[in-house]
């Protein structure tokens, strides 16, 4: 694969890492450090890309937000892609129906961003924000890969770190019961905890270089699994149900899960959550048999 432009490169980056923190304006100087640029460098691109309305340059502390011309063209974005707008359309509808915290999530190269975050009215939300992206490595995100060739889910095992907690048997039985099931079933850890607080942390304070490096290894070292069984009157600490929505070639590309459990339910409500889940789904693939099929088995 050939490499991308350095410019360009460093615009994925800064675009990237605003939209992962959309309620707070950062200065140049914390933009190049997050971002890893040298300051002429990262003042170059800056200049570029207020000049195009991709970013607005705020009048005090010479700071920088995201701009108007992100907004439309997402607004393009969005009519060229009608299978996110139906997956959007099901979240929300899940979430009236279930009255539980919602997520659509979409794979992108190595990496896992979410597209929408719907929080109850009690500002309870599913984990994660609008635009934020967190590294797909293992255990995270199966759900895109249980159903994927052999070649791309050893790629998926190959992002393991060396100290990882799970290991490449361990992933393989998680992702024969995801697709036996039809979903995901995310359980707490303290690995887990300590990413949200971390997050949540770098969301309200100064301080956010390195905020990737802390997370791939957050995640890296997570000893998180797919529960053996799911027994109807067991209670279970879950954190995330999840189920794919695949494109028309095929492959899982985006996901709807079911998130911000404030505790423990039963065997028997995960069951009846991810038929909900599953079924929204189904819905956004409408009447293509053949993706239908993929995730019923």
């Amino acid at each position: 694969m050939p490499r991308p432009a350095l410019s360009a490169s460093r615009s994925i980056e800064i675009i990237d890492f605003l939209a992962a923190f959309p309620e707070r304006a950062f200065t140049l100087s914390e933009i190049a450090r997050a971002a890893k640029i040298n300051l002429p460098s990262c003042r170059a691109v800056l200049g570029a890309l207020v000049r195009s309305g991709y970013l607005t340059q705020g009048s005090k502390e010479r700071t920088y937000v995201l701009g108007p011309g992100l907004i439309a063209a997402g607004q393009a974005a969005l009519k060229s892609q009608p299978l996110v707008s139906r997956a959007q359309e099901a979240a929300q509808a899940l979430f009236n129906e279930l009255k539980i915290p919602v997520l659509l999530t979409a794979l992108v190269d190595d990496e896992i961003v979410v597209l929408e975050s719907i929080a109850d009215a009690s500002g309870r939300s599913p984990g994660m924000r609008a635009g934020e992206r967190r590294p797909f490595v293992p255990p995270v995100g199966p759900q895109f890969v249980a159903w994927s060739s052999e070649a791309t889910i050893e790629t998926w095992f190959a992002r393991r770190a060396a100290h990882s907690k799970i290991t490449p048997e361990e992933c393989r039985r998680g992702l024969a019961l995801i697709r036996k099931r039809g979903f995901h079933v995310t359980l707490g850890s303290p690995g887990g905890s300590e990413l949200a607080s971390i997050l949540a942390d770098m969301a309200s304070r100064r301080e956010v270089h390195e905020y990737k490096d802390q997370m791939l290894n957050l995640m890296k070292s997570s000893g998180r699994q797919e529960p053996e069984s799911i027994l109807a009157n067991e209670l279970y600490e879950v954190v995330l149900i999840a189920a794919p929505i695949f494109n028309q070639n095929g492959e899982a590309a985006f996901s709807l899960c079911l998130g911000g459990f404030s505790e423990g339910i039963t065997g028997s409500m995960i069951e009846k959550y991810a038929d909900h889940l599953v079924r929204a789904c189904l819905s956004v693939m409408g009447t293509d048999l053949s993706l239908r099929a993929r995730i019923t088995g």
